[in-house]
Formats: C-alpha cells, structure tokens, sequence
C-alpha cells in the first residue's frame, strides 16, 4: 500500500493546530491544580509585589521557573497586568495562549527575530498611564543559562525603572535535560517566592557588565 505523505503531514500539521488551540485551558488547569498542592512562602521584605496604581514594574525571572510564574503572578499581583517578551515561533503563540489565562499578555520577540520592535514595545507600555507590568526572562529562549542578556537592561535603561529579579526555591523537583534544567515542582514541594532586592537601572554612561552581574547574582542559580 502506498502511504501518501502530503495526506499524514497535513493531518499532522492540522492535529497540532486542533491542540494549540484547545489544549491552553487544559494546561491551565493543570497549573492551577498543582499550585493548589504547593506550600508557598513569600520572602519579600521590600513589598515589592505590592500593586501600585500608575506604577508598572519590570519583573525577570531565569526561564528555568518560568512554568509556575503565570500562577504566581496572578496570586500575589491581583489586579495586575503583565506584558512578557516571548518567541515569535508557534511555541511561543501557544505560550501565549496559556499566559493569557493568568492575566498575562505577549509581546512577540527574540535575540534573533523581532527582537528590537518588542523591546521597543515594552519601554513604551512603560511610559502609558496605567501601564502593565514587563515580565523577562533575562536568559531565555536559548541561554546560556543563568547569563542575563542585554534586552532586560535594555527595557530598563530606556525606562528608567528599576529591574525587580523574582525567583523560586523548590523543596522537591523534576529537572528537564534541557539546556536550562527547566524545573517542575513536584506535588506538596515547599516554593519559596524571593523577590528582590531591585537592581537600578543603568545610566547612560554607566557600563552594563557591573549591573549585569548583579542582576545573575541576585537571581542565583
């Protein structure tokens, strides 16, 4: 039997499309559902998560705790808006889709494509009344790990706002072999939620390395 190829990967492609569209509330729920099992303990000294009318903030975070961010978020930032920087590619559109039911819009971009215009949107969503909050993942979407990349300080600078790391410390935890050890909390871990403290925003003449630095060290690993 002859096995017409354009037929399976039109099927396929058109399978992909059916579970980009229709599998975000599903994933949701499962975020949801596992938060529900999560100890969280907030060591935020500062009051840095405290929502303040007309005052938008820009939060970074490595990509390796992304997964639970969305729920984070919309938990301890009621009320808030966020707009995070993610892939032009189709994962990103399903990303997308899923952080929308947490309070989170997209701004479509990369290091390699889209890049300079989604930055640019950022540093303007800054300056509107009533802004949105700016989410980053300094290292991503492809690493290194742990190193922040320019875009953060980038959006930062332009803005003249401070750059808020917020991180998660997970008691027991499945690590994916990709190339950031992305983490998945096991059901019942204790999460520790650490925000800050606030790294300044870069002046003009100042050199980004020394605020670079800071940034990752406050971050952790």
């Amino acid at each position: 039997m002859e096995i017409d190829y354009e037929m399976v990967e039109s099927e396929s492609l058109t399978m992909k499309r059916f579970l980009a569209w229709n599998s975000p509330p599903l994933i949701a729920l499962f975020l949801r559902s596992l938060a529900m099992t999560l100890r969280f303990r907030v060591e935020d000294p500062r009051g840095l998560l405290t929502p303040q009318p007309d005052q938008p903030r820009i939060f970074a975070f490595w990509h390796n705790r992304i997964l639970m961010m969305p729920y984070i978020y919309e938990r301890f930032c009621p009320g808030r808006r966020m707009l995070m920087l993610v892939s032009r590619s189709r994962d990103g559109e399903f990303i997308t889709r899923i952080m929308n039911r947490f309070g989170i819009d997209g701004v479509r971009g990369s290091s390699s494509k889209g890049g300079s215009g989604a930055l640019r949107e950022m540093v303007g969503e800054l300056k509107k009344k009533s802004a949105r909050d700016i989410g980053i993942t300094p290292d991503g979407p492809r690493g290194p790990k742990g190193r922040v990349q320019d875009g953060v300080l980038a959006v930062s600078q332009a803005s003249g706002l401070p750059i808020i790391p917020v991180t998660t410390h997970l008691s027991r935890k499945w690590e994916l072999p990709s190339w950031d050890r992305f983490q998945i909390p096991q059901p019942g871990a204790l999460c520790r939620l650490v925000v800050g403290p606030a790294v300044p925003a870069p002046k003009k003449s100042e050199p980004w390395e020394a605020i670079r630095q800071k940034l990752e060290k406050t971050l952790g690993d």
